[in-house]
């Protein structure tokens, strides 16, 4: 089974492409050997499952902490048929289920679509909930999520250094706010549950 996500990048004119896009690369480099970058702002990545959900996150607080961004995900569980020299040129279930799933979006920013409804229909309740606290990150919260779910075994304190914050008691703070540890519950909880299924 693959994983496919198909993204965009929310109100990318407010800012210069050169400030967002390395970001988004440097994120789907991170997660994957196979993405591909088309229409600007647009992207298209195979992704394991096991690293879908942080994927998600991850992306999201990165391109959140550039203020004023956001991005919308569409997922996709299937079988491949086939894979072309480029992932544009490939085909499958996986890409035809996040195709759709991209397409289904309106308020919500995430959703998935697999073979499985009963899979799906809880999921998804989990992705609007945990988007819907992420949707009120600020720059700080996003960076401190970020850094957080890059260096899972970092205490908050090492985390602080990273981010060139002056005391621990930041992170501990934006962490708590960005409701870090349910999003963390939601990641793990859907990854889990996923890799079951695949």
């Amino acid at each position: 089974m693959h994983v496919i996500i198909i993204g965009d990048i929310v109100d990318s004119r407010h800012l210069e492409a050169g400030i967002w896009l390395p970001v988004l690369e440097e994120v789907l480099q991170k997660y994957s050997g196979t993405f591909d970058i088309f229409r600007g702002d647009s992207f298209q990545v195979d992704i394991s499952p096991a690293k879908c959900f942080e994927f998600v996150f991850y992306l999201k607080a990165r391109i959140r902490s550039l203020g004023g961004l956001d991005v919308r995900m569409g997922i996709g569980v299937g079988e491949v048929d086939y894979i072309g020299k480029e992932i544009k040129s490939s085909n499958g279930e996986a890409f035809v289920l996040a195709g759709q799933a991209f397409d289904s979006l309106k308020k919500e920013l995430v959703t998935i679509q697999s073979p499985w409804t009963a899979y799906d229909v809880p999921i998804n309740i989990m992705l609007d909930l945990a988007t819907e606290l992420a949707d009120k990150w600020t720059v700080n919260m996003a960076e401190s999520i970020a850094a957080a779910l890059a260096h899972p075994q970092a205490s908050q304190q090492e985390l602080a250094t990273l981010l060139n914050r002056k005391y621990q008691s930041q992170v501990s703070t934006e962490l708590n706010k960005g409701h870090y540890a349910l999003i963390s519950k939601v990641i793990d909880y859907s990854t889990q549950e996923l890799i079951n299924r695949c």
